[in-house]
């Protein structure tokens, strides 16, 4: 969650990650995208060498994206 939006510029990749604080389990999400278009505006996903819990594009803990263009 951010206070202000956050800017993104075209063609370049970014990490997006989560911090979960304690010890009980999560949920997560299954069968993720690697691209997805929405109007004029594409998102590639690809796996983040910074993952040390073994998820990435097909399953992991970010579910959503909102933006607007």
């Amino acid at each position: 969650w951010f206070e202000h939006p956050v800017q993104v510029e075209q063609d370049t990749f970014y990490t997006v990650s989560a911090v979960l604080d304690g010890s009980e389990l999560s949920y997560f999400g299954q069968e993720g995208m690697t691209e997805v278009q929405c109007g004029k505006v594409t998102f590639q996903f690809q796996c983040s060498s910074d993952s040390t819990n073994g998820t990435g594009v097909q399953g992991g803990q970010i579910p959503e994206l909102v933006f607007y263009a």
